[in-house]
C-alpha cells in the first residue's frame, strides 16, 4: 500500500527542513525530497555556514596581525594556514549535516533522495539527480516548494575554477588565495567574501554598477561601510557598467567596465568572482504540468498566505523572491505549516525581517531606511550614536560605527534601526522586538540596559530621538 503523506517538503535548505521538523511536531506525516546527497541546501553547504567559519577564521588572524600588539601580545611568526581553514570549514558543515540528519530521524520525517517532480497536484515523481529516470511516485494531500536559488552568471559566461571566473559556491573551493581577487557586485556577498579574502592577503577590487555599496540598505551604513573597507585596503569603485569579462593569460582575467562618460577601464586580477544577484531554482520541477505561475523573472508567484496557483501547493524562501534570506524562508515555512493545520500565525511582516552582513565590524538593519520614510513623507525624528563613545567598544577595541534609530515625529514609534558595529547581528534583536511589539523610542530609553554593553547604544540614540541629546556625548 502507497504512502499518502500529508505534506512533502521540496528542498532540505532552512526553510525546507524548519518546515517539516515544524509539521511533524503538529502531528502531519511529513517527508522532504532533497537532490543532493546533504541536507541543509546553498545556506549550509554552500552559503551562510561556510562563509561565516571563513569570516571567523580570518577575523582571528588578522586581529591577530594587527590589533593584539595594543593588548600585550605578540607573536614571533604569525602565519595562517589555507587548508586548515577550509578543513575547519568543512568540518563545521559536515557537523551540522549531521545534526540534520539526526533532527529529521528525531521527528519521524522520511527523507527522499532525487528530485520531485510534478506528475499532478497530489502526485510527485521521484526522479533520479544524475540519469533524470522516474524512481517512483509519492503521494500528498500538501506541498511546500522550497528549492532555493542559484548564483546569476552572466549569459555569455560559465562559472568555472579553471576558467577563472567563480561564485560563492566555487570560492568555497578556492585550494589558494589570489594575489588579486575582482569582485563584480557590493552586496552582502561581495562584500563578506572580499573582506575574507582581502584579510588573507588579496588585493581586492570590488565593482559595483550602482553608485553605492549595500544599496538596499540605508545610505548612511552604505557610506560608513565604504570608508571602513577602503582603510582596510579593499578597492571599491562604483557607477561602473561592465561590458566584458575575459582571459588574459592562463592565469590571469581581465574585466573591461565603462564609467558613466563613456570611458573604458581595465582591471586584471587571478580570479573574477560574480556576486550580481540569484535567480530561483525550479529545474525539472514539473511546474508546467500543473500550470503553477511564475512571474518574468522566473519566481514562483504567490498569494498572502503562500500559496501558489494551485491551492494545495505552497512556496517559500528564494523561489519566490524578496529578501533572499535563510530566516525569511524559515518563517515562512513556519507559517504555512501552521496554516496548513488550522492555527492562525500572524502575519509576516516583511520590513522586520533583519538583515546582517558579517563584516568586520558588522552591520545590520530593520524596518525602513531614512530614503524610504522621507518617500513616505513621514515626518520623523533621527538619533545616531557613535559606538567610539561607549566603554565596551573602547575595551573590545572595535569603534567604528554607530547606531541609527528612526522614529515617527508625531507618535515616536520605532520605524528603523540601522547598525554598524561590533556584533551588530545580536543587537539587531533588540530592535526587532521592540518593533514586533510597535515599541517607542521613549519605551527603549525607559528600560535599563547593563554597562558596559554595545546595547547602551540604543539608549543613548532612542535619547537623541526624544531630546536630541544623549547622556554620553
Amino acid at each position: 500500500m502507497k504512502k499518502i503523506y500529508d505534506l512533502i517538503v521540496i528542498g532540505s535548505g532552512p526553510g525546507g527542513y524548519v518546515s517539516a521538523i515544524r509539521a511533524s511536531q503538529l502531528g502531519l506525516r511529513t517527508a522532504i525530497i532533497e537532490k543532493y546527497q546533504e541536507l541543509g541546501g546553498t545556506c549550509l553547504n554552500v552559503g551562510c555556514i561556510p562563509s561565516k567559519s571563513l569570516l571567523d577564521s580570518s577575523k582571528y588572524f588578522s586581529l591577530a596581525k594587527n590589533n593584539y600588539s595594543s593588548h600585550g601580545i605578540f607573536f614571533e611568526k604569525l602565519f595562517f594556514d589555507f587548508k586548515k581553514m577550509m578543513d575547519r570549514k568543512n568540518e563545521v558543515v559536515k557537523n551540522i549535516n549531521n545534526g540534520l540528519k539526526y533532527l529529521m530521524n528525531k521527528n519521524k520525517i522520511d527523507l527522499y533522495q532525487g528530485i520531485g517532480s510534478f506528475k499532478n497536484k497530489n502526485t510527485l515523481f521521484l526522479i533520479d539527480r544524475k540519469s533524470l529516470k522516474e524512481k517512483k511516485e509519492i503521494q500528498f494531500q500538501y506541498c511546500i516548494i522550497s528549492t532555493g536559488s542559484k548564483p546569476l552568471c552572466l549569459s555569455h559566461l560559465n562559472f568555472n575554477i579553471k576558467n577563472r571566473i567563480i561564485s560563492s559556491t566555487e570560492a568555497f573551493h578556492l585550494k589558494e588565495i589570489p594575489k588579486k581577487l575582482i569582485i563584480i557586485g557590493g552586496g552582502i556577498i561581495g562584500l563578506e567574501l572580499g573582506s575574507i579574502f582581502n584579510r588573507l592577503g588579496s588585493k581586492v577590487i570590488i565593482i559595483e554598477t550602482m553608485d553605492k555599496i549595500i544599496s538596499n540598505m540605508d545610505d548612511s551604513l552604505s557610506q560608513e561601510m565604504k570608508k571602513i573597507l577602503e582603510k582596510s585596503s579593499i578597492q571599491i569603485e562604483t557607477s561602473l557598467s561592465v561590458s566584458n569579462i575575459f582571459r588574459e593569460s592562463h592565469e590571469k582575467i581581465s574585466v573591461l567596465v565603462k564609467d558613466h562618460n563613456g570611458k573604458e577601464i581595465k582591471f586584471v586580477g587571478d580570479y573574477c568572482l560574480l556576486s550580481i544577484g540569484r535567480k530561483p531554482y525550479t529545474k525539472n520541477l514539473g511546474l508546467e504540468n500543473i500550470n503553477i505561475k511564475k512571474n518574468k523573472k522566473g519566481f514562483i508567484l504567490v498569494n498572502d498566505k503562500l500559496q501558489t496557483s494551485i491551492k494545495n501547493i505552497y512556496a517559500i524562501g528564494d523561489v519566490i523572491g524578496g529578501k533572499m534570506l535563510a530566516h525569511k524562508a524559515e518563517e515562512e515555512g513556519l507559517y504555512v505549516v501552521e496554516h496548513i493545520v488550522g492555527q492562525k500565525p500572524n502575519e509576516l511582516n516583511y520590513d522586520l525581517i533583519p538583515s546582517v552582513i558579517y563584516t568586520y565590524p558588522e552591520v545590520a538593519s530593520i524596518g525602513r531606511s531614512e530614503n524610504e520614510i522621507k518617500e513616505e513623507k513621514i515626518k520623523y525624528n533621527i538619533g545616531i550614536f557613535p559606538m567610539k563613545i561607549l566603554g565596551r567598544a573602547r575595551i573590545s577595541g572595535c569603534t567604528e560605527g554607530f547606531l541609527k534609530m528612526i522614529s515617527n515625529k508625531k507618535t515616536d514609534e520605532i520605524l528603523g534601526v540601522h547598525i554598524i558595529g561590533d556584533h551588530a547581528s545580536d543587537m539587531i534583536m533588540e530592535a526587532s522586538v521592540a518593533m514586533e511589539f510597535k515599541s517607542s523610542s521613549e519605551d527603549i530609553y525607559r528600560i535599563c540596559h547593563p554597562h558596559p554593553t554595545l546595547s547602551e547604544s540604543f539608549k543613548e540614540a532612542a535619547l537623541l530621538n526624544l531630546e536630541n541629546r544623549s547622556l554620553h556625548m
